[in-house]
C-alpha cells in the first residue's frame, strides 16, 4: 500500500503536507464527496465528511460556492464546483433539471478537482457525476428513503431528457441504473419507513438516518421548561426556498388560542423577528430537534425525510406540510399510510392545520403507533454505519 498523506485544500485535493516531520505522518486516504445545494441532502453529506475527517483522512466537499461559508469552518477541505440555488421557489424545478445534467464544463472540472482521490461519494441527484463512471471506487449516496425517491427523481429526469432530446444530446441514464453501478449504495434512511425497491437491479446499504447540526451555530439555546399542556413543535427546512415567514405564521395562527405549548423555529431561513408570535408560544432562529424532542406531544414539518425520521425515531407524530423538496409529499403519504400522522396539502391553512393537530392530540393511536415504530426502528446511528462503509471501501481502493 502506497502510504500518503495530505491536507485539506481550497481548490483541490491533497495540496500540501501537515505535522512537523514527514516521516512522522500517519497515511490516510483521499475521499471526495461531491453534491449541490438542496438543504437536507447537504446535512447528510456533511455529518459524513465530518466523521471520514475524524477517521483521520483528508476529506473535501466538492459543491457549489454556497456551501463554502458552511463546510470550511469544519475543518473540511473545499472545492468549488455546481450550480449556484435561485432565489425565486418558482426556478425550483429549472434548478432540479440544471443539478441532474450539470453544464459541458463540471464533468472535465469535477476530474480535475478530484484527480489524486481515492474514492468518491456523490449524491445520487447529480446524474452527469454519476454518468462519468470514474475509474476508483464510488459509492452513491441517497440522502431519502430509495423507495419513496425513485419514482419522483426519475420523473426529474424524464423531464430532462425530453429537454435534452430537443437539443440532440444523450439521455441521463434511469436512475436506478445510476445508482446501481457504484461500489455502495448508501441509504440515510429506515428499511422498514422506505417502500420497496426493484429486486435485482439495486443493492441498497441503509445505514440510517444520518443527523448533526453541519451548520456552525454559536451561543446557546434557551428553552422554558416543559408545562402542564401538551408541546407542539413547529419546525420546516432549512433551505430559505422551501421555508417562509407566510409557511410559519399559518401554522402559529393555527395553534393561537390552543391550550399547548408551542415552540417554532425558522431553521436559520430567516429571521424570527418576522413573525406574529401568539401568547402560546415560544420563536427560536434555531432549534436543535434533540433537545426537546423528549418533550414533544407533536411535530408540525415540511415532510424532509431527517425532520421525520428524528421525530419518528423518538416516538412523536406528525402533521406533514409538504413543500418543495420532491420527496416531501410522497413522505408525508407514507407517514399517513403508517397511521404515523396526517398529511395536509402544501397550501394547508390555518383551519387544515388546526384541524390535524387536534385530531392527533385526541386519538392516543398515533402516538402509540410512532412509539411502537421508535422501538422498532431503535436509535441507528446512520453517520457511524455510514463511516464504516466508507471506509471498508477506501480500503478497497488504497
Amino acid at each position: 500500500m502506497l502510504m500518503r498523506t495530505a491536507s485539506r485544500a481550497s481548490n483541490t485535493l491533497g495540496a500540501g503536507r501537515r505535522g512537523r516531520h514527514a516521516q512522522e505522518e500517519t497515511a490516510v486516504g483521499q475521499i471526495a464527496l461531491v453534491t449541490w445545494d438542496g438543504g437536507g441532502n447537504v446535512a447528510v453529506t456533511v455529518a459524513i465528511a465530518v466523521a471520514l475527517r475524524a477517521s483521520g483522512h483528508a476529506v473535501t466537499v466538492v459543491g457549489p460556492r454556497s456551501l463554502q461559508s458552511a463546510v470550511e469552518p469544519l475543518a473540511l477541505g473545499y472545492a468549488e464546483l455546481g450550480i449556484m440555488p435561485p432565489g425565486d421557489p418558482e426556478q425550483r424545478m429549472s434548478y432540479l433539471l440544471d443539478v441532474a445534467q450539470g453544464t459541458d464544463t463540471m464533468l472535465a472540472e469535477l476530474g480535475r478537482l478530484t484527480a489524486s482521490a481515492d474514492a468518491l461519494v456523490i449524491d445520487c441527484n447529480l446524474s452527469w457525476a454519476l454518468q462519468s463512471r470514474v475509474a476508483r471506487r464510488t459509492a452513491v449516496l441517497v440522502h431519502t428513503a430509495l423507495g419513496i425517491y425513485l419514482p419522483v427523481w426519475q420523473a426529474v429526469l424524464d423531464t430532462a431528457n425530453v429537454q435534452r432530446a430537443a437539443r440532440g444530446v444523450p439521455p441521463l441514464a434511469a436512475a436506478a441504473d445510476a445508482w446501481a453501478w457504484a461500489d455502495r449504495l448508501l441509504v440515510a434512511s429506515i428499511a422498514h419507513f422506505d417502500r420497496p425497491v426493484p429486486v435485482g437491479r439495486l443493492r441498497p446499504i441503509y445505514v440510517g438516518p444520518v443527523s448533526g447540526p453541519w451548520r456552525p451555530r454559536t451561543g446557546s439555546v434557551a428553552i422554558h421548561p416543559a408545562c402542564d399542556r401538551p408541546r407542539v413543535l413547529i419546525s420546516y427546512s432549512t433551505e430559505s426556498l422551501q421555508n417562509t415567514p407566510q409557511r410559519v405564521q399559518t401554522a402559529l395562527d393555527a395553534l393561537a388560542g390552543l391550550p399547548l405549548d408551542v415552540l417554532a423555529t425558522t431553521s436559520g431561513a430567516f429571521n424570527a423577528a418576522r413573525l406574529r408570535v401568539p401568547g402560546n408560544a415560544t420563536v427560536l432562529d434555531y432549534l436543535p430537534h434533540g433537545s426537546v424532542m423528549a418533550t414533544l406531544e407533536l411535530m408540525v414539518c415540511h415532510g424532509g425525510h431527517g425532520t421525520t425520521m428524528a421525530a419518528l425515531s423518538c416516538g412523536v407524530p406528525l402533521v406533514c406540510v409538504p413543500g418543495l423538496g420532491r420527496d416531501q409529499a410522497p413522505i408525508a403519504a407514507r407517514v399517513s399510510e403508517l397511521g404515523l400522522g396526517i398529511a395536509l396539502d402544501s397550501d394547508a391553512t390555518t383551519g387544515t392545520i388546526r384541524d390535524a393537530v387536534t385530531a392527533i392530540l385526541a386519538d392516543p393511536r398515533y402516538r402509540s403507533r410512532a412509539q411502537e415504530f421508535a422501538h422498532q426502528t431503535g436509535q441507528p446511528d446512520g453517520t457511524r454505519h455510514a463511516t464504516i462503509e466508507l471506509l471498508a471501501m477506501l480500503d478497497e481502493a488504497i
